[in-house]
């Protein structure tokens, strides 16, 4: 976990005053990896761990189990969100979530133009040759611990705080953070919406980004699958814990807090 020098009830405070600012009710989740399970987790019924497949796969796997299912629930609960290598969702969520190092033979198929007699793609991309330069490029970062957890902020303990922010605005929301992160980090392509499904824009661009040093905002959330565990007209707006922190602190200076989004905001 990445460690914070801001005293808590300071960033608590900040915290409170940014969300009531742009207007959204739910505080954002933090994602982390750790080797122990937090408490009262929740996570996806259990399957064949990723570490024994193919080899141990009897045909019984939930292909249909998506993460964000289980985030969901997380956050319905107030709850930490935990993923392992044999509690995954699906097999994309366990490459997308970097416990699994390779895809599936089928799934370049399965997001471009499927296979004939056999499977409908979700044509997002026009052959499954493109389907697999994209799944080659990706890159997800490897797990940097046994266990996946996404959970709301108030539950981490003093002193620390997550890799990536996960906040599900609707559209004024996402206008002010749209705007504050291109004022923040001074780069009008800062905010980035890279092709992928729900865990992959939530997960696997964010960290990538992370890791590379980069530091940029993720949106996501518009695979059809996935639009069922989001609200209405929500997305998913992923940013590293930096960057959050930065724009906690110094909302103000930024478009939120004009006199121009008071008035949208009804002020």
């Amino acid at each position: 976990m990445h460690k914070k020098t801001m005293n808590s009830t300071e960033f608590r405070d900040r915290l409170r005053a940014f969300m009531e600012a742009l207007g959204l009710d739910e505080e954002p989740m933090g994602l982390f990896y750790t080797d122990k399970k937090p408490h009262r987790a929740v996570s996806p019924k259990a399957q064949v761990p990723v570490s024994r497949l193919p080899e141990e796969s009897d045909g019984s796997l939930n292909w249909l189990s998506c993460a964000l299912g289980t985030v969901r629930r997380a956050r319905r609960n107030k709850a930490p969100a935990c993923f392992d290598e044999a509690h995954y969702g699906c097999l994309g969520a366990a490459f997308y979530m970097g416990f699994k190092p390779y895809y599936e033979p089928f799934e370049p198929a399965l997001i471009s133009t499927g296979i004939p007699g056999e499977m409908e793609g979700e044509c997002y991309l026009d052959s499954p040759e493109k389907g697999k330069s994209f799944y080659d490029g990706v890159m997800p970062p490897k797990a940097a611990g046994s266990h996946l957890v996404i959970q709301p902020l108030s539950l981490f303990e003093d002193g620390e705080l997550p890799e990536i922010v996960i906040l599900f605005p609707q559209r004024e929301a996402m206008i002010a953070l749209n705007a504050l992160t291109v004022f923040l980090t001074g780069d009008s392509d800062a905010v980035r919406m890279p092709f992928g499904q729900g865990c992959c824009g939530m997960i696997s661009w964010p960290r990538r980004y992370r890791e590379e040093g980069c530091q940029l905002a993720v949106i996501g959330g518009f695979d059809i699958n996935g639009l069922r565990y989001l609200k209405k007209g929500e997305v998913s707006y992923a940013v590293p814990i930096e960057l959050f922190t930065t724009m906690v602190s110094r909302w103000e200076e930024g478009m939120p807090g004009t006199r121009a989004w008071k008035r949208v905001r009804g002020g």
